[in-house]
């Protein structure tokens, strides 16, 4: 991981340069060398022979390097000499510059023997190599088809069918899932050879020649014994289009990785008009959308338990053993077994291998159940994990450290994204690329690993955004396996009772590790602590022998400490602090100058107050807390003194009551670019009180907040209080730029909804429990031109009709969701005539908005559109 530790590394120097501007000079020199280093990977093929070799340099002492930084502003801002500290700074300094001055000779050489080579090797020019094999050694195996009945006919009818110009179909998925085999099914089926008169395969892999490729091609579509050894690649091109002219032909491209495979051949496929084809396979969503940009490609599917039992039947047993007789115990460990694959064929076969060398006993399948994980590893394995291998080796540098990092998560757990890119950040793993901000590069780095089928999207939030993503198990395993090769991080395993011996640099628990080990354990170098496994209560002082004094990440929120572990307050490179406590925050948590997430959950029912002192926090970018949290318990203007900084880094605050007390301009002013806002609202510092205003007098100021895209507000008033009828008119404005707005017991009027049918860039709105009230809702078709995702929540909506018949309300509505409408009586049926709607729920609804919805469902059948869909959640 040298690209990652060099990244890191430069991210450190830079935040150095910030907090020591009087070494400046000294400091952007070694900026430059470090620039060096991270060019070289930048200017290189990630598959280079010379990276290879230096790789383990340069992490190295890209690590030392840090380490040394680091722990000189470690004692710099913990000792009160502070002279003495700078004079000490500037000979470490020293020692850097001698340590990168060497590598900087060994990138030099590199960069010498890379000249001296005429024309730089590159994935296109590469001589064929391991890709192939692997590819070639399985395809000879024999292949056993389950569960793809359907993406066959799917498939088959592209084929054959419309258009009679030539028309290309792509399958995509991950490594292993089966693309290859339903490709070969389809091509080797009686009606495909009879439909195409020429058919042609190739397997195109990683490295390609495009020599190669059209040797390949012209060996299986020409009849004439062209002697082409010695041709030139245009001849060859020629001969190729020759021998397709004029024929129906099909021709398959498997296992392609690039953009230009396919620019180099596409040429040569004549178009005749006469139904001829291409079939493209790819683990690469970039590549299939580039292929086909107007077909989208056909997305292959994990197997059921019951595919997966069925195949790996068939794998151990033979295609049709009719001797086989499976008594119960002996299924229900193989569906165990089935079960635990995931649906990915590849592992389904891997562990077949393995079965295979075995007694067909009860007690051998449940040992290989029990350690199911242990046979994605194991050498009889390897030529299948190769193929795994190929979408990690084929990964850009930056992508490489972010993947393995997925190993750092259990098994069956859903990572929400949040959290995974707040991590990813903390780490230095994302490299800032102005003027994006490193969350949207991290989004980015996301959707690049969930487009090259590595990441599973788990769920997705109403705007489409991926909410919480996993990944297979095997290649879990792959992660932590090669992330403990490279040294990125070790993952320290179920039912593991101790610390892992040796230095590491990230450390992550997947054990309950405190329950069974003593505080014996230090490690000074260790930046990475996170635990997925929850465990009783720790003491305060926990951490405060483990010497983690450069810890960047600390992840213990499944554990409870009494107080908060004030040795915390020492851990002064902390960027990501996850703590579940039940006490107050230390106004010390200040002293955190590199914090960039906070969250923190409260496990008793007792309000807590945030200190104001985050407010001298800068580098502070998200906040999440959990419990009654009061956002202080007085306004900024009652402190302005104390020289309160502008959070302009701060992007979340989330979930914080607020009070018409401290909710003030001021506040306002000191977060220009916050983004999402969860918010209690109570009615200042006397709970009980109840001020007929106090909606107005909260909230006006939000129209200031010009980068706020989400807000969720719950209004809290007093149970024994009269629950009013408010006016939106007394609240000046919404945010501006506003994508998803939140309400909930807010006691709107429902003649109110037109002012958030005017925000010009609401797309998600959910009104929630008596946010608005009232008998009847009247829209029209002056609102919401951009509102996508519509909940309402309303036990005394009665009639919900439209003003005018001339067109319809919400015109690209996609997903309606009605929840406890009890009386609701009336629904439009305008909305069934938007265009855009796929969905309608409703969930604990009357009897006749049930009755109505599936209505406007059926009248759309009868007018041709049979993509609405209805789902009716009865009450629980």
């Amino acid at each position: 991981m040298a690209y990652t530790e060099v990244t890191s590394l430069l991210q450190t120097l830079q935040r150095l340069k910030q907090l020591h501007p009087k070494s400046g000079k000294k400091i952007e020199s070694l900026l430059q060398k470090v620039s060096l280093l991270q060019g070289f990977f930048d200017d290189t093929g990630k598959d280079h022979e010379d990276i290879k070799c230096l790789e383990g340099i340069i992490r190295d002492v890209s690590c030392k390097a840090e380490d040394l930084v680091e722990e000189i502003m470690f004692e710099y801002s913990s000792s009160s000499s502070l002279k003495k500290n700078a004079i000490k700074f500037l000979g470490v300094n020293r020692v850097l510059f001698r340590k990168i001055k060497s590598i900087e000779a060994a990138i030099t050489s590199v960069y010498n023997d890379i000249s001296s080579i005429k024309g730089r090797s590159t994935p296109s020019s590469s001589v064929n190599g391991c890709s192939r094999d692997v590819t070639q050694t399985l395809s000879s195996q024999k292949d056993v088809v389950v569960g793809l009945d359907d993406d066959f006919l799917r498939i088959a009818d592209k084929l054959t069918g419309y258009p009679e110009k030539l028309d290309v179909v792509v399958i995509f998925g991950m490594g292993g899932i089966g693309k290859t085999t339903l490709a070969k099914r389809i091509f080797h089926d009686k009606l495909i050879e009879e439909h195409f008169y020429v058919r042609a395969w190739i397997t195109v892999s990683e490295r390609y020649k495009v020599r190669n490729m059209l040797l390949d091609l012209l060996g299986c579509t020409s009849k004439v014994p062209f002697i082409m050894d010695e041709m030139e690649n245009e001849k060859l091109a020629e001969l190729l289009y020759k021998s397709l002219k004029g024929q129906r032909y099909l021709i398959v491209m498997d296992d392609v990785w690039y953009t230009e495979a396919w620019d180099d051949v596409r040429r040569y496929f004549p178009n005749d008009k006469n139904g001829s084809r291409v079939m493209v396979t790819s683990r690469i969503m970039k590549v299939a959308r580039f292929i086909s940009p107007f077909n989208p490609p056909h997305q292959m599917r994990f197997l059921t338990v019951d595919e997966s039992w069925k195949l790996l039947q068939k794998k151990i047993l033979g295609l049709d053993d009719p001797s086989f007789c499976c008594d119960y115990e002996m299924e229900r460990i193989g569906m165990q077994i089935s079960k635990r694959c995931k649906g990915l064929p590849l592992a389904i076969v891997m562990v077949a291998g393995i079965l295979s060398k075995e007694s067909a006993t009860a007690s051998k399948w449940s040992d290989v159940a029990e350690n199911i994980h242990s046979s994605f590893v194991t050498e009889e394995s390897r030529e299948f994990l190769d193929i795994l291998a190929l979408s990690y080796n084929h990964l850009p540098h930056h992508l490489k450290a972010c993947f393995l990092y997925m190993g750092a998560f259990p098994e069956d757990v859903e990572i929400p994204v949040w959290r995974l890119i707040r991590l990813w950040t903390a780490e230095g793993f994302i490299k800032l690329e102005s003027p994006k901000t490193l969350e949207f590069v991290a989004q980015e780095y996301l959707q690049e690993l969930i487009d090259r089928s590595l990441i599973i999207v788990s769920k997705r939030s109403y705007d489409n955004r991926v909410k919480t993503c996993s990944i297979h198990d095997i290649l879990r395993n792959f992660c932590q396996e090669e992330a403990k090769q490279e040294k990125l991080l070790h993952v320290v395993r179920r039912l593991e009772p101790h610390f892992p011996q040796g230095v590491h640099r990230r450390l992550h628990f997947h054990s309950d590790i405190f329950a069974y080990s003593s505080y014996t354990y230090s490690n000074p170098y260790v930046r990475s602590f996170l635990s997925s496994k929850a465990c009783s209560v720790l003491e305060d002082s926990y951490f405060g022998c483990m010497g983690f004094k450069l810890l960047r990440v600390l992840d213990v929120v499944n554990y409870s400490f009494y107080g908060f572990p004030i040795h915390v307050i020492k851990l002064v490179h902390l960027r990501y602090l996850a703590l579940s406590i039940n006490s107050e925050l230390p106004r010390s948590i200040s002293k955190l100058k590199n914090l960039q997430t906070l969250i923190i959950y409260w496990g008793t029912k007792e309000m807590r107050i945030l200190p104001l002192e985050i407010w001298k926090m800068p580098i502070l970018r998200h906040i999440h807390v959990k419990g009654d949290v009061l956002l202080f318990g007085s306004s900024i203007a009652d402190h302005s003194k104390r020289n309160f900084q502008v959070l302009g880094n701060l992007q979340t605050l989330c979930t914080i009551t607020i009070s018409t007390i401290n909710f003030s301009h001021g506040l306002v002013a000191t977060l220009p670019n916050l983004k999402t806002l969860a918010s209690n609202l109570v009615t200042g510092g006397n709970h009980d009180a109840f001020d007929v205003d106090w909606l107005g007098s909260c909230l006006n100021n939000l129209e200031q907040m010009y980068s706020l895209e989400t807000l969720k507000l719950l209004f809290n008033l007093p149970m024994n209080s009269p629950r009013p009828r408010n006016s939106i008119q007394r609240w000046n404005a919404f945010p501006p730029n506003l994508k998803n707005l939140t309400l909930s017991c807010s006691f709107l009027l429902w003649e109110d909804a037109r002012v958030l049918g005017n925000l010009p860039n609401l797309e998600v709105l959910k009104l929630k429990d008596f946010s608005f009230q009232g008998p009847e809702w009247e829209t029209d078709e002056e609102g919401f031109h951009r509102l996508k995702y519509l909940l309402v929540e309303s036990r005394d909506l009665v009639v919900w009709k439209q003003a005018s018949t001339d067109s319809y309300p919400f015109p690209v509505l996609q997903h309606l969701v009605l929840r406890f409408c009890y009386k609701l009586k009336e629904i439009p049926y305008e909305i069934g005539d938007i265009p855009s709607l796929q969905v309608i729920e409703l969930h604990s609804c009357s009897p006749y908005a049930t009755r109505l919805a599936r209505m406007i469902q059926q009248e759309q059948i009868d007018s041709g559109n049979s993509c609405l869909e209805v789902f009716i959640h009865p009450a629980r």
